[in-house]
């Protein structure tokens, strides 16, 4: 059966979907088209406003065919300002060596995105950093595999110098533009249908100093990256807030949108445009929460299916059925007896064990 969507959904910092749309209106494309084809709403303008990762990987698809442009990805990664990244790029730039800098890029790489893992690797006199896409729902397009890799050369370039260039660059899927074109912007030769993604530069290049070395104010960069992260990893979207809220009340009947708004301290209509600039619902959201809620309620026996029904305030129990049968394609009934075999199955492997 089907399991309910999770409510911690993976998100990109603002300043990267902002180097996105900039990138495509260049390329032409009108920023109003590119949102609504991308489905969303209205960019928040707090500066460290986050986006769900499917709704920025959306974007990347609209922006690939509004522009019409194959290299769109290089492109975007080519032009990206460091200043993109906050206090990430302060913090790499006034790093001592290169060995430091990626350090605090794989310690905060979250103030980022969500949407990758970085991973430093030396072997044979080379030093790679691997970029391992995490994707939430949908699947990357090759072209965000390139911005990640374009942008990361011209980091470097911003940290260790204009003239900067890796030795070589490899990349899982198949080549999508001109190979000039990606020594043009890359600056090295690139290997495609590789078995991993990421950029060789020589390994004694990971300790030589930096030239804007700056430890005094790297470390109030790093105190700063540190408060960040920790303010993002306490903070929870307005979606789970709303599930979390959703969980306590359903039972007593509160299940409509302006009460939810008001024990969260907001209007409907802001919790409404709260929720579009995630890429949800309110409905949407009540719909898994109850969904999550009746696979643990059928696991109780004492539980009838009226009372499951009320729990999760539905008008009666056709309704809950009817959900039921949408959620899963099954019945309650056959659910619950499919749980109550694996309970006692597992109770007498324990048993059998003694």
């Amino acid at each position: 059966m089907n399991k309910p969507s999770q409510t911690n959904e993976k998100t990109v910092a603002i300043g990267w979907v902002q180097a996105i749309i900039a990138a495509a209106r260049h390329g032409g494309t009108d920023e109003a088209q590119l949102l609504a084809r991308a489905g969303i709403a209205v960019l928040p303008a707090d500066p460290l406003a986050r986006i769900p990762l499917d709704a920025v990987v959306r974007l990347w698809r609209a922006a690939a065919e509004l522009t019409g442009d194959a290299a769109f990805g290089l492109h975007m990664g080519q032009s990206i300002e460091p200043t993109s990244f906050n206090v990430v790029a302060y913090t790499l730039v006034s790093s001592t060596t290169l060995r430091e800098a990626f350090g605090h890029l794989q310690r905060f790489q979250r103030l980022v995105s969500d949407g990758a893992r970085l991973q430093l690797v030396e072997q044979n006199q080379v030093a790679w950093l691997v970029y391992h896409p995490v994707e939430a729902t949908l699947h990357f397009a090759p072209l965000q595999v390139e911005a990640v890799l374009a942008c990361a050369v011209r980091l470097l370039r911003w940290i260790m110098g204009s003239a900067f260039s890796p030795n070589k660059i490899c990349m899982t899927h198949a080549a999508i533009s001109p190979s000039a074109v990606y020594r043009d912007i890359l600056g090295c030769d690139t290997e495609f249908q590789s078995e991993f993604n990421g950029i060789g530069l020589p390994l004694p290049l990971l300790d030589a100093l930096l030239p804007a070395r700056n430890p005094e104010l790297c470390r109030l960069h790093e105190s700063l990256a540190r408060r960040h992260l920790a303010s993002l990893e306490n903070s929870a979207s307005v979606k789970t807030r709303v599930a979390a809220v959703l969980q306590q009340v359903l039972a007593q009947g509160m299940a409509h949108k302006e009460q939810v708004a008001s024990l969260l301290g907001m209007s409907a209509r802001t919790l409404q445009q709260r929720l579009a600039d995630e890429s949800t619902s309110f409905i949407e959201t009540l719909d898994q929460v109850r969904h999550q809620l009746a696979l643990e309620y059928i696991g109780d026996p004492m539980l009838s299916f009226g009372q499951i029904a009320v729990l999760l305030n539905f008008s009666d129990a056709s309704a809950f059925y009817r959900a039921f049968k949408r959620w899963t394609g099954g019945v309650p009934g056959d659910y619950r007896r499919i749980a109550d075999r694996s309970s006692f199955d597992s109770a007498s492997a324990v048993e059998a064990r003694k």
